[in-house]
């Protein structure tokens, strides 16, 4: 009796093991995390470019060629190439995550703002192409 008992366990134990495995297997996979992938970190003391690419993003590119699209949280949504622009770092200068550095933000002689990133997005060469392209103005 006790041996039918217990394989009767075993059999729904792995039943609903089978049962669970597909709603598992169901739930959606963010693409753009990769465990294996090594962690892309900027180094924004050695900076070539800064450009603003939106009135809350910034696209950066350091000198090892590496580009990085950081859009901002408020205050600095309605940022201009002409503002003044720098970085509050937490350590380091190497940005490794959106938490590495707070912008600030001045326009004319304001006292400067400090904002953080919203979303920090590694691009590739080509990828910054299409930002650093003019658009066309409308008329």
């Amino acid at each position: 009796m006790m041996i039918k008992i217990a394989s009767k366990m075993a059999l729904l134990a792995v039943a609903g093991g089978l049962l669970s495995a597909p709603a598992y297997a169901a739930a959606p996979v963010a693409q753009s995390v990769k465990p294996d992938a090594p962690r892309q970190c900027f180094d924004l003391n050695n900076m070539r470019t800064r450009m603003v690419i939106e009135p809350d993003s910034l696209l950066i590119e350091d000198a090892f060629g590496k580009y990085v699209l950081l859009k901002l949280t408020a205050p600095c949504r309605n940022i201009d190439e002409l503002d003044r622009i720098g970085f509050e770092f937490n350590g380091s200068t190497q940005v490794c995550s959106r938490t590495d550095v707070k912008i600030l933000h001045s326009r004319n002689t304001e006292a400067p703002l400090r904002c953080l990133i919203d979303t920090m997005t590694p691009l590739t060469k080509d990828e910054a192409k299409v930002y650093m392209t003019p658009k066309p103005k409308a008329q």
